[in-house]
């Protein structure tokens, strides 16, 4: 079976996946905020493979499912671990992601620094 990559590089920027809050056992929490932490844990962990850490990002977009309801603990973990200033961020309300349980999926994009 072929691999997909987690994260593709293309004319100075970084696209990283949806990233999902799937424990390492494959197993999926029940709360956002535990979901949150790790979908965030993951892509925090592609950009330092990269040489980056989370104030790269430039662009992100999170899916959301029971958006009304999940956003506060969402929001919390967010706000934790994300730089307020930075990066933009659309949040979407969707009826459900790939598998039961997933509550949040994040998509991604950081910048790679210009060239001098």
């Amino acid at each position: 079976m072929r691999r997909v990559p987690a994260a593709v590089r293309s004319h100075g920027h970084l696209s990283i996946v949806g990233t999902v809050g799937r424990r390492a056992d494959g197993t999926i929490p029940d709360d956002i905020e535990e979901q949150t932490e790790i979908a965030i844990g993951l892509i925090a962990e592609i950009l330092r493979l990269e040489g980056f850490d989370l104030s790269a990002l430039v662009d992100v977009t999170s899916y959301h499912v029971d958006i009304h309801r999940h956003l506060p603990g969402f929001s919390k973990i967010k706000a934790r671990l994300i730089n307020p200033l930075h990066p933009t961020w659309s949040l979407i309300g969707v009826s459900g992601l790939a598998n039961p349980g997933l509550l949040v999926e994040i998509r991604a994009t950081a910048a790679y620094p210009d060239a001098a």
